[in-house]
């Protein structure tokens, strides 16, 4: 569902959720039985559920039973983060009007902070691009999010070249049926644990890890630097 992903659920949680909705109270070992996730990731997604306030657990003697929220929880978490959103707004207006110099380097963490760098990148009108790319960011970013990002930009007209990690196949195919789009990639002896992407005067590194680190650089001789590196690899790429 694009509405618990859009509101933070990892792919996971997002899972779990929705098995739990679907067969009532549950153990982790049933779950993990069912979604076939291993069974310390499912209580690490539990734990996270129980904490976001979408399921809750009920301990017997015997065994330890989760269940799922009803469904109208999900406006609920909506409307407070809203409410938040609202009261931290003059904060932030009141810091970006005492700014007085933009930074070079900025570090954000999220994947809030990722997608919102991705979208900054499209207002500079030129080609995009990646390399580091892996089925790991895909998942981290959200292939919801990724569609609608492709599509604008396709809509604009920008042109994004890709280097993917050996193996993300499927993605390349799927990439290379899409207009003003190229994915290749190199020989798992490149592979990377960290995607680079290049567009104008701007660098993003994004790091994956417990959560994704964005690092963003706004200098346009690093950036040029970086398309000339990124110009030796496509010419080796598959």
């Amino acid at each position: 569902m694009n509405v618990l992903e859009f509101i933070g659920l990892h792919k996971n949680e997002r899972i779990i959720y929705l098995d739990l909705l679907k067969n009532g109270a549950s153990t982790a070992v049933d779950i993990s039985k069912r979604t076939r996730i291993h069974r310390p990731n499912t209580y690490d997604a539990l734990r996270k559920l129980i904490d976001r306030g979408f399921i809750s657990q009920t301990k017997t003697p015997l065994k330890n039973l989760f269940q799922a929220m009803e469904v109208e929880r999900i406006r609920h978490y909506i409307d407070q983060k809203k409410q938040e959103i609202e009261e931290i707004i003059p904060e932030i207006h009141e810091l970006s009007r005492k700014v007085t110099q933009k930074e070079d380097i900025l570090i954000t963490k999220g994947t809030f902070g990722a997608r919102e760098a991705l979208l900054d990148l499209l207002k500079q009108k030129k080609e995009i691009k990646v390399f580091g790319s892996s089925k790991q960011a895909v998942e981290v970013i959200g292939m919801g999010f990724l569609r609608d990002f492709h599509k604008e930009r396709i809509k604009m007209k920008i042109k994004m070249l890709h280097i993917y990690n050996i193996d993300a196949a499927d993605r390349i195919k799927h990439l290379n049926r899409l207009k003003y789009t190229q994915a290749r990639h190199l020989s798992r002896d490149y592979d990377s644990i960290i995607t680079t992407l290049i567009c104008g005067d701007t660098v993003l590194i994004f790091v994956y890890g417990p959560s994704i680190s964005v690092i963003t650089i706004k200098q346009q001789e690093i950036a040029d630097t970086y398309s000339r590196y990124f110009d030796v690899m496509w010419k080796q790429t598959r």
